[in-house]
């Protein structure tokens, strides 16, 4: 953090300040305990750090202050102004040094004043600066969307160190009454005050959240604007993004929470911990596969993760431990850089949506597109008027799912036996009662029932029974055309499975867009037992190698499908390959990448789909972020 004193203070730094106040806690615990082994008031030493703290983010305001005058930014980015924060800084300074010099400044404080003094001129410094923060926000007439509660941080600071100040004044003999010597006394009494302080302390940090935000972002909008790598561009927008959700009410804060969240689990504290959980449940594999320690391996996580913002687990996803795919870590895209901050830069609102399955399902249908059909829907206990007046469930075999939702997740495949129907797990239904099933789930989450289809006879070697997909990814290009950039081809490896989802424990291979030839198919690649197959696990039948039936009518098919869902520049098709051609079964308008990355062995910062998102997001930063025409 103090490194930011000399530059605008961003989300990295205020999430580093909080991790560092929160490690403050126990170091006071340990100083109080030092305190009552030794004569040294310990905790007086961790109370200068906290002044000390104060006083950086302080001069880090001011010196903000500075750089915003210095570009005529509005006043409303830091309404206190710098000479406001060099006071506040200095007043930081006397008391660390307060604080520092033990008993002879409290001697001199006694000779010159009583000794509650110096506290007093603290507590009511406090409530000006409070009523200075609680005025600008009254003026802004804003709310910043900040997860703090900033406000009563300080007014519960500025209340405990009250009470503390009218004890002392009150000149009650405390020690006597508790039944305490002179020096436990002043430990505890010292150990009350680092609690009023990390109230303020805190208080403080959502201050500084709130006023370098806006001028922060700014600065790194420009920044992802002017650089030319990707991957690099696209981790500069998603600091700005998650900027732009702390200065901006424009933004939930659901959004905000899981952006910053993202932050922290790639960095810092959250990093190492994901790092050490990870690396003891696939480190002892990785060690005998290529005789790598598991310090060795956590180092190197340690290192991706600080120099390019990289998840522990990308480590093994992206199988970081092969020297080959190391040198090109910086280029793979994350999560939290694509679904977090870059689709919802990129995405336009034009009233197009693809997370409801019925609405999605309805318009494919109204386009003259083939989907999945839907033959009912049920919801908060009731079924959609469409099918109010089915009098029953069709006699064919059927798929349940969640009509919002992704993974699998929910979904539920019944294979009708008439006059029964009947689960993965034997379970009997009859149609009367897979209904009622239905219209009870259904007050839980909104459900749709599709019938259940079938894959083209060329791959019912290698789906295991069950509907086998695509994953084709379409993007919009510097023209304003649409075309595929990348696929992988998802299969089950449990029979009967109800999904092929690649993060429900499927397998799937990178698809060559140019031909349909599928390469070797993989797992996620976290687990200790993760591998390649040239051939599927389960059935045996080849699959490097092998040419997807009629696959350039499913490319066809998604190139001429995105265009009426146009709000969203990426799209995640998932198509079947049915026994008359390709079928769309859903879309995705935040695709994940883990897959094509992972099954293509390659990153996509480099390549044509990141290039493209890249394009997409310095066109829109401006206007999503700012609200700016763009």
């Amino acid at each position: 953090m103090t490194t930011a004193v000399f530059g605008v203070l961003d989300p990295r730094d205020l999430m580093r300040s909080v991790i560092l106040w929160a490690l403050l806690i126990p170091l006071a615990l340990l100083a109080f305990l030092g305190g009552e082994l030794t004569e040294i008031d310990l905790v007086d030493m961790v109370n200068a750090v906290v002044y000390a703290f104060g006083g950086l983010l302080a001069v880090a305001l001011a010196r903000q202050s500075t750089l915003a005058a210095e570009a005529d930014a509005p006043a409303a980015t830091n309404p206190l102004g710098r000479f406001i924060w060099l006071v506040a800084a200095a007043f930081c300074a006397v008391f660390v040094l307060s604080e520092l010099g033990g008993d002879i400044i409290e001697h001199v404080e006694t000779q010159l004043s009583p000794a509650w003094l110096g506290d007093l001129l603290c507590w009511l410094a406090a409530g000006i600066f409070i009523l200075m923060i609680a005025r600008s926000r009254l003026q802004q007439g804003r709310s910043t969307g900040v997860a703090a509660p900033t406000l009563g941080l300080l007014m519960a600071g500025f209340i405990l160190q009250g009470i503390f100040i009218s004890l002392d004044v009150g000149e009650i003999d405390f020690p006597r009454l508790l039944g305490t010597d002179p020096q436990t006394y002043e430990n505890i009494s010292d150990l009350a005050e680092f609690a009023f302080l990390q109230l303020y302390l805190l208080g403080f940090i959502g201050v500084a959240t709130e006023l370098s935000a806006h001028h922060a972002l700014r600065a790194q909008i420009a920044k992802a604007e002017s650089i030319e790598d990707p991957a690099a561009c696209l981790r500069a927008a998603q600091l700005a993004f998650i900027t732009a959700a702390f200065s901006s009410a424009r933004f939930s804060r659901r959004r905000l929470v899981r952006a910053a969240a993202g932050l922290f689990a790639a960095g810092g504290l959250g990093g190492m911990v994901n790092g050490l959980k990870i690396t003891r449940k696939l480190g002892p594999s990785i060690k005998r596969r290529t005789g790598k320690s598991l310090l060795r391996q956590f180092m190197t996580q340690m290192r991706l993760m600080l120099r390019h913002g990289l998840a522990p687990k990308t480590y093994y996803l992206f199988e970081f431990f092969d020297p080959a795919c190391e040198r090109v870590a910086s280029q793979y895209l994350q999560r939290n850089e694509t679904k977090a901050a870059a689709y919802k830069i990129m995405h336009r609102h034009t009233g197009h949506r693809l997370s409801e399955k019925l609405v999605f399902h309805d318009r494919c249908r109204d386009l003259g597109l083939p989907v999945a059909p839907v033959v009912f829907a049920a919801t908060n206990g009731v079924a959609h008027p469409e099918f109010a007046d089915m009098p029953a469930l069709p006699a064919t075999d059927l798929f349940i799912k969640p009509r919002k939702g992704s993974g699998g997740r929910g979904a539920e495949k019944w294979q009708f036996a008439g006059p029964h129907f009947i689960d993965r797990n034997g379970m009997r239904l009859t149609s009367d009662a897979l209904h009622q099933r239905i219209i009870d789930r259904s007050r839980d989450e909104a459900l749709i029932v599709q019938t259940t289809l079938v894959n083209h006879p060329g791959l019912s070697d290698i789906n295991c029974g069950t509907l086998a997909t695509i994953r084709i990814v379409t993007s919009r290009n510097e023209s304003g055309q649409y075309e595929v950039t990348n696929a992988a081809f998802r299969m089950p490896r449990v029979v009967g499975s109800a999904v092929d989802n690649f993060h429900a424990g499927g397998i799937a291979a990178a698809v060559d867009i140019t031909n349909g030839r599928m390469g070797p198919a993989t797992d996620l690649g976290l687990s200790p037992k993760s591998g390649w197959f040239e051939t599927h696990p389960v059935t045996g039948a080849p699959i490097a190698g092998r040419q997807l039936p009629c696959w350039q009518d499913a490319r066809a098919l998604v190139e001429r499908a995105h265009p009426h869902f146009s709000d969203f520049a990426v799209i995640g098709w998932d198509v079947a390959i049915l026994p008359d051609g390709p079928c769309i079964i859903e879309a995705n308008g935040a695709p994940d990448l883990d897959i094509i990355q992972r099954t293509a062995r390659q990153p996509l910062g480099s390549a044509r789909l990141g290039r493209l998102m890249a394009w997409h997001v310095k066109r829109d930063l401006r206007r999503s972020l700012l609200g700016e025409a763009g």
